[in-house]
């Protein structure tokens, strides 16, 4: 349950982070995919550092961690991609409300895979 509180801390900065950043660049007229991109990059170099050495707490011989960390982080940036597309061009929703919701699949999602696989034990 503490990891998981530790995980939520680091999640609401990431989301401070990819939100805060997700406006600035739709305000200056980026396409809100790309917006979207850039932003959830801008958020995973956060949360790498502080999920490797305060939520997970991982130890220097664990094997191909930032790998492992990158790829799954890919998995949940294409999977918040697409869900920010399919609420935002096909169901009309605006993508501001569109990136909250993709970003809690996404923030479910990369919990799991980090905790099972990139961190495991």
């Amino acid at each position: 349950m503490k990891r998981l509180l530790k995980f939520g801390t680091v999640g609401i900065f990431n989301t401070l982070i990819t939100i805060g950043s997700f406006m600035l660049l739709l305000s200056v007229g980026v396409n809100y995919l790309l917006a979207n991109i850039i932003s959830y990059g801008l958020g995973v170099i956060n949360s790498y550092y502080w999920n490797k050495n305060w939520v997970f707490e991982a130890t220097p011989g664990q094997k191909n961690l930032f790998l492992k960390f990158v790829v799954v982080n890919l998995i949940t940036l294409l999977i918040n991609t697409l869900s920010l597309y399919l609420l935002v061009d096909h169901l009309g929703i605006h993508p501001i409300i569109g990136q909250f919701i993709s970003t809690g699949i996404g923030m479910v999602i990369n919990y799991l895979l980090n905790k099972r696989w990139t961190f495991k034990k």
